[in-house]
């Protein structure tokens, strides 16, 4: 599973200044406002890292605009439109994301048909379709302008002995940990009240049974709460779980004066 890290260090700080543009589909315009670039491994040989250009419709603070994975996570929660490129092997990869659709319609072109170009550690130059495109029922067309520092996250220190001591007590940890003992015991109730409304519902079905051997044998084992972050009514965990051959990160809300599980994600340690 994908992770994501709750602090983030940008070794360039400096914004993406606005950019107009406009993605339409299906004859609806969504105005791109602001462009960002960014270094990350390359979403198909991962071991590499590739320069992505980003024109959404809407300002990311610094701790999303650089992180692939807080980028991915808004656009599954549907609430960020816009236009992602690629440069890869001389040509480029593009995708679409939007409220309205389901998916990411994506596709690549070689050579780079735009004047887009990564400069002296920046992107600049412009993105253009010749004319709208489809794909299936969905036509779209998009076009912006960049010149946008290429941003870079960096991981936050390892938790130290204090950051454990202090997570072991904290409120969100001891919420966390409740919820994977209601896992392991299969205790439906405890299980909805833990997590967010949304998989809650999702829990409160005919299928729970077999949806619940699927997350008991995927949930790592000996799980430890290496340090946990709260601000105001969010918190974030960090995680290690299977004698550390995983990490973990986990986003809680309080909501009612309780912390609830909102999203929970795993990856292996290299």
């Amino acid at each position: 599973m994908n992770t994501k890290f709750p602090a983030v260090l940008l070794a360039v700080a400096v914004a993406a200044v606005a950019a107009p543009g406009k993605l339409i589909l299906n004859g609806k315009t969504i105005p791109l406002t602001h462009v960002y670039a960014r270094k990350a491994p390359d979403k198909f040989e991962p071991k590499l890292t590739a320069v992505y250009v980003l024109a959404v419709d809407r300002e990311l603070p610094p701790d999303v605009r650089a992180d692939s994975d807080a980028i991915r996570d808004l656009q599954w929660e549907e609430k960020l439109n816009g236009v992602e490129i690629q440069f890869r092997d001389g040509g480029i990869n593009w995708s679409i994301f939007a409220a309205e659709l389901r998916g990411a319609p994506s596709g690549s072109r070689s050579p780079n048909p735009y004047t887009l170009a990564v400069d002296g550690g920046r992107v600049r130059g412009t993105v253009k379709m010749e004319e709208p495109s489809k794909l299936g029922d969905l036509e779209y067309y998009y076009e912006f302008s960049a010149d946008a520092p290429i941003e870079v996250k960096v991981a936050p220190p390892p938790p130290t002995a204090a950051d454990r001591a202090a997570a072991v007590t904290s409120a969100p940890a001891k919420a966390y940990m409740a919820l994977q003992t209601a896992l392991m015991k299969g205790d439906k109730a405890a299980i909805m009240k833990a997590v967010d409304p949304a998989k809650a519902a999702a829990i409160d079905t005919p299928e729970f049974p077999q949806m619940l051997k699927m997350i008991q044998s995927m949930q790592p084992k000996n799980i430890q709460v290496l340090r946990a972050k709260e601000t105001g009514d969010a918190a974030v965990l960090d995680l290690s779980g299977n004698g550390g051959a995983e990490a973990g990160v986990i986003k809680l809300q309080k909501i009612d004066g309780n912390w609830i599980v909102m999203k929970e994600s795993w990856k292996k340690k290299n």
